[in-house]
């Protein structure tokens, strides 16, 4: 290890690939490092953007020598003279006292996975009764198919008032309670989420019975006049399919935060030192895994439709990116054109008793119901219930947020529903400042952008002049941006659009 009286400083975040390249680099150089996570202390970001003209990470000093990022740290190891000179910096003099933030461990912001506490749900003894009740019966909703464990409204009133001696109010109120939890949902899908004591009114169980339900379609359900349904997830594909713990809930919101957090420990502890791979095997068959995927099913159960514009984005960002690795540690990444297609299309989990694939989360919800890539339709139809978690409008940076597994795709990040709009933009001048997001060749006004930017252009701008402005505005990068400036204003530019990388980083 070299001897040095000076420092160097590398600002990172948790899980992030190339900050794990670049300590990993120091690190087989023999040069000893000072880690500053800046997603532990929060005040340390606004000065490093101040400070740096960027909000990528990392970002490393040798004393006061600003060093850059990942690639820059590469390029000078390689150029001896400037490696040389930045060694013999640290070895012979001390680092400007006030000349970098560096905080005290003491202002570091508590980021700990927290054990998911269930405490249990008041009403599961009445959803295990339910199983029991006899009530529970097949009605056919067409020709073809028909429903398992359906029950009317008139008859769980009955049974309720005489289970639980209670009279017809409070017979109604409990069945309220089990409708606003997800135990039973509209099987008519712009029916309101009331319960109704008529005969002609249906509605379904959904625990965890081993008949299960199909036969709905697809999706899981048709628009049927009177009917209410609950949705029953036993043989569902979906990830988080199966018997929940009937967890008492709160806000969906923390309940995806605390999944998200789990699942960036579990990416963290199983990456390689150098930030190239993933070991998903391993991940699979850690006990934190298997802790995970218990929590993953209390999603069955959460009101997201209640949830604010806001407080929707941050939560379904961070269950994509969720669900991509689970879907990765459990089935492994998709190998080739068609496996992805399907990747997308079919992974899933059960969210507030409906099915919603990762297309679903992008294109329905995210991306407020717009038609994906390869798509013919928009993926919610105007009965569809999920309609309702749709979000009103676009915003272009959520394809900045979302991590699909490839190697192209922008690194997983810190959302909350409190400061998703900054950190939205965060993420959003960070992936532009890298040359997988944006390249400027001035001398041929040749302007390379992401492949993003080319399948979802339309929620960027109605023309390629207004996708380059929307770029314009919302580049941070100093250089890249005076350069991008300069090709615009000549107005016979051309734009290409740069390789999106595939490959996976799974250690399979």
């Amino acid at each position: 290890m070299l001897e040095i009286v000076g420092q160097v400083v590398v600002y990172s975040i948790a899980g992030c690939p190339h900050c794990l390249a670049a300590k990993n680099t120091l690190r087989e150089s023999g040069v000893p490092y000072t880690d500053i996570p800046v997603d532990r202390f929060p005040s340390v970001q606004s000065w490093l953007q101040e400070k740096t003209g960027q909000t990528s990470v990392p970002q490393i000093f040798f004393n006061e020598t600003f060093v850059g990022g990942n690639d820059s740290l590469q390029k000078v190891i390689k150029d001896e003279e400037e490696w040389n000179k930045l060694l013999s910096d640290i070895q012979t003099n001390k680092l400007k006292e006030g000349a970098l933030n560096i905080p005290h461990p003491s202002e570091a912001t508590d980021v700990a996975v927290s054990e998911f506490v269930c405490e249990n749900d008041p009403s599961a003894p009445i959803v295990e009764e339910l199983q029991e009740s006899g009530i529970l019966h097949d009605h056919r909703t067409s020709l073809f198919s028909s429903t398992k464990n359906v029950f009317s409204g008139q008859h769980f009133v009955n049974w309720i008032m005489r289970a639980k001696e209670v009279d017809e109010k409070e017979a109604h109120s409990i069945g309220q309670d089990l409708l606003s939890k997800k135990y039973i949902l509209p099987l008519q899908n712009d029916a309101e989420t009331t319960l109704v004591n008529d005969p002609k009114v249906y509605y379904r169980y959904g625990g965890s019975l081993d008949q299960g339900w199909l036969s709905l379609g697809d999706q899981g359900w048709l628009s049927l006049g009177g009917l209410l349904v609950l949705n029953d997830t036993s043989n569902s594909s979906a990830l988080n399919a199966g018997p929940t713990q009937k967890c008492k809930l709160g806000d969906a919101g923390e309940l995806s935060e605390a999944l998200r957090k789990t699942m960036l420990k579990l990416t963290t502890d199983h990456i390689s030192a150098d930030g190239k791979v993933v070991n998903y095997l391993e991940m699979r068959n850690s006990e934190e895994f298997d802790n995970y995927v218990k929590m993953s099913k209390e999603l069955q159960h959460v009101a997201v439709e209640k949830l604010s514009q806001d407080e929707s984005k941050a939560f379904f960002i961070n269950i994509y990116n969720a669900l991509v690795i689970h879907a990765t540690a459990v089935n492994g990444p998709p190998s080739n054109w068609f496996s992805r297609l399907r990747f997308f299309d079919k992974t899933s989990y059960i969210i507030g008793g409906y099915t919603y694939s990762l297309n679903d989360i992008e294109n329905g919800v995210l991306r407020a119901n717009k038609r994906g890539a390869l798509q013919f339709f928009a993926p919610f139809g105007k009965s569809d219930p999920r309609l309702k978690t749709s979000q009103m409008q676009v915003d272009p940076r959520i394809h900045f947020a979302l991590n699909c597994g490839a190697k192209s795709c922008p690194p997983i990040k810190t959302f909350s529903s409190k400061n998703i709009n900054e950190e939205l933009r965060i993420a959003t001048e960070a992936y532009l400042e890298s040359d997988e997001a944006l390249q400027v060749d001035e001398d041929q006004s040749i302007i390379r952008l992401s492949s993003l930017l080319k399948w979802y252009s339309s929620d960027f701008g109605e023309s390629l002049d207004e996708v380059l402005q929307w770029v314009l505005q919302n580049a941070a990068h100093p250089k890249k941006k005076v350069a991008l400036q300069s090709v615009i204003n000549v107005k016979k530019y051309k734009v290409r659009y740069i390789t999106y990388d595939w490959g996976s980083n799974s250690l399979d």
